[in-house]
């Protein structure tokens, strides 16, 4: 059963957030609707409980902190973080507009063309935190909001902030940090040095979908899609979307290489390919 949490939330930010309703629960956060005191529209996002007492505050702030350096259209902005009673919490502007997740559900493809702008935008904003030594390690649809302004990236940098900060007691609760539709193979063998090729695989499993409407490897049991992730080669997406580009296609299979040092060195590369570079 899960515990409704609004009540203490509400009291432990009294005064600096008015908390207004919970919106979603995710892995590794719960994500409450809020305003600050100005009145701005605010998502905060606070670790699960029983997460939290998993990592080091301290150092899950610090890393949290470091994230408010990133200034992009297209990555949610980090505005505030702190400890309030026994929740450590992170808050994000309100962003207006679906998830990717829920706009796949809808519709199950996107259109080519809205591919392609998803695609460069998203690799922009790759780009721009790889740059900065900050890679994402979470990118999938759930973190992907549509807004008129182009879709934005959500999460930045959290799960490293998580993992970074893990005790003792963070691998024996399970959590994982990735989602397995999306892991790159490093990932699913959990490896220490994940680099930014790890975030343009999880891409090109995004795109993949968006294009053809599933995931490039999916199974009813998980264990089965992360081994997959590790061995199997990633089908055509021109097998599913004949009118997709042989430049959009031979991207995204780029992308989904197994080995690192075949795909794209940068997001900076992939997207001028993708835009006739």
């Amino acid at each position: 059963m899960r515990r409704d949490l609004l009540p203490l939330v509400r009291e432990a930010l009294e005064g600096r957030y008015d908390v207004e309703r919970e919106l979603a629960r995710g892995g590794a956060a719960r994500v409450y609707a809020g305003r600050n005191p100005g009145g701005e529209a605010v998502a905060i996002k606070l670790l699960h409980p029983e997460l939290a007492v998993t990592v080091a505050a301290d150092r899950f702030l610090r890393e949290v902190d470091f994230l408010r350096q990133l200034e992009h259209p297209n990555v949610a902005r980090v505005i505030d973080s702190g400890e309030a009673g026994f929740f450590i919490f992170y808050v994000m502007p309100m962003i207006d507009g679906p998830s990717l997740r829920q706009h796949l559900d809808r519709t199950r493809r996107v259109s080519v063309d809205d591919t392609m702008r998803i695609a460069t935008d998203l690799l922009d904003a790759l780009g721009y935190a790889h740059e900065r030594g900050i890679v994402h390690r979470d990118v999938k649809p759930d973190n992907i909001v549509l807004c008129a302004e182009g879709p934005v990236l959500v999460d930045f940098g959290i799960a490293k902030a998580i993992a970074s900060a893990g005790t003792t007691r963070l691998t024996r609760s399970g959590f994982t940090v990735g989602t397995s539709y999306y892991m790159s193979p490093e990932q699913v063998l959990g490896e220490l040095d994940i680099d930014n090729r790890s975030d343009i695989y999880s891409l090109g499993c995004v795109l993949f979908e968006c294009l053809t409407g599933r995931p490039p490897f999916q199974h009813a049991r998980e264990e089965i899609v992360l081994r997959m992730q590790q061995t199997e080669p990633a089908p055509d997406v021109r097998s599913f979307r004949p009118e997709a580009s042989q430049a959009l296609s031979a991207a995204v299979a780029r992308a989904l290489e197994k080995e690192r040092g075949l795909r794209w060195p940068a997001a900076a590369e992939m997207r001028k390919a993708l835009r006739g570079g």
